[in-house]
């Protein structure tokens, strides 16, 4: 049997009541924590103070929205943890509350300011730092590094994340049962989204297409579980799809669509994942340009998936379907954003881009996504 190797920045536990071993696990670094949350959260959050007050452990939580941009709330975060005297943190939440403390963990030691952060690139000596994932998908999951978003300005950069050695990361679907519909339906579509771009280079291993293959069977699986019967089988389902994406993507170094979406979001305050809503024909329609025997390939292999689209056409008209194109985006289609905005939006996500070392995709080809798009 072949073995293989994958570069990520912590331990993992995955599966259903993993959370119940985080008292244990921070029990070892430290009594006193900071807990870094989303308001959707607070009755597991609150869950959560229980089960590690058991292990005598002491939690400060911080739940607020970020304003604008994350860089203010990472610093307010930073005060609370040094005049706190917190030996751990703690991130519970989705991809920006995760950037958030890694952000404060990574800078606390060495005094950083968000600025700092910005104009070095990278994050100092870091505190310990546990993830719990509430999201069944984040872009940057299995990556050393953070986005951080400038609340002055909205730009985004990512900053390279050294993590510490005692760093965890758990993915427990029992948290994404949480998640309202509003909240997990478009999440849901940029991880398809994501998924299809790695089916999409035409460079990919085996591995990174066995990887999509089997996320995108469980995706199709539950596309109608959103709504009608959210549970954990299905929360379980996705987060395994998160998960094998996250590992395609390991695979075939392609990020483009999802620093895309972190820029606009970042430069727009609009959710993330609703940016995805409201991009992922656009961006399907674009891979279905450039990699048209690729998808095709991909489709290929799926006869035996149900209802599944058979050719790009077909998924392109399945994509807008499941969106529901002329509801909630076309809505938010309308926001009056400026073409100079849109533009600055993807010149920023290319900087990312060649800031992460992959490219795949130009300004202009971003450009002209977003401006198609709006």
């Amino acid at each position: 049997m072949a073995e293989i190797f994958l570069k990520v920045p912590s331990r993992i536990l995955l599966g259903v009541n993993e959370t119940n071993r985080l008292g244990i696990e921070i029990s070892k670094l430290g009594k006193r924590v900071l807990l870094i949350s989303e308001p959707i959260l607070k009755e597991p959050v609150r869950k959560l103070q229980k089960l590690l007050e058991g292990h005598g452990i002491g939690t400060i939580v911080f739940d607020e929205e970020p304003l604008k941009g994350t860089s203010f709330t990472i610093e307010t975060c930073q005060n609370i943890a040094r005049g706190s005297h917190v030996e751990t943190i703690l991130g519970f939440g989705g991809g920006r509350t995760l950037s958030i403390a890694r952000a404060v963990a990574s800078s606390v030691p060495e005094h950083l300011h968000p600025d700092t952060l910005m104009e070095r690139g990278r994050g100092g000596i870091s505190l310990p730092c546990i993830e719990l994932i509430s999201d069944f998908w984040s872009p940057l999951f299995l990556q050393p590094r953070f986005s951080l978003t400038d609340s002055r300005n909205g730009i985004s950069r990512f900053i390279d994340y050294s993590t510490h050695s005692s760093c965890l990361q758990v993915c427990d679907p029992v948290q994404s049962l949480a998640l309202p519909e509003r909240y997990r339906t478009p999440l849901y579509f940029e991880l398809i989204l994501n998924t299809l771009v790695c089916a999409a280079i035409p460079s990919r291993s085996f591995l990174s297409e066995v990887h999509s293959l089997s996320s995108f069977r469980r995706l199709w699986y539950r596309r109608k579980s959103l709504v009608g019967s959210w549970d954990l089988n299905c929360a379980t389902d996705l987060m395994e799809a998160g998960f094998l994406t996250a590992m395609a993507h390991q695979e075939t170094g392609s990020y483009w669509s999802g620093i895309l979406i972190e820029s606009v979001s970042g430069h727009f305050q609009v959710s993330r994942s609703v940016i995805a809503m409201i991009l992922a024909p656009y961006i399907v329609d674009y891979l279905c340009s450039i990699a048209t025997s690729e998808i095709s390939h991909f489709l290929g292999q799926l006869l035996d998936l149900e209802d599944a689209p058979r050719s790009p056409e077909e998924l392109k008209d399945a994509l807008r379907e499941l969106i529901g194109w002329y509801s909630m985006p076309s809505q938010l289609r309308n926001t009056g954003i400026a073409q100079d905005s849109l533009a600055l939006a993807a010149e920023t996500a290319g900087q990312m881009l060649i800031h992460s070392g992959r490219g795949g995709i130009t300004v202009d080809q971003m450009f002209s996504i977003l401006k198609s798009s709006w």
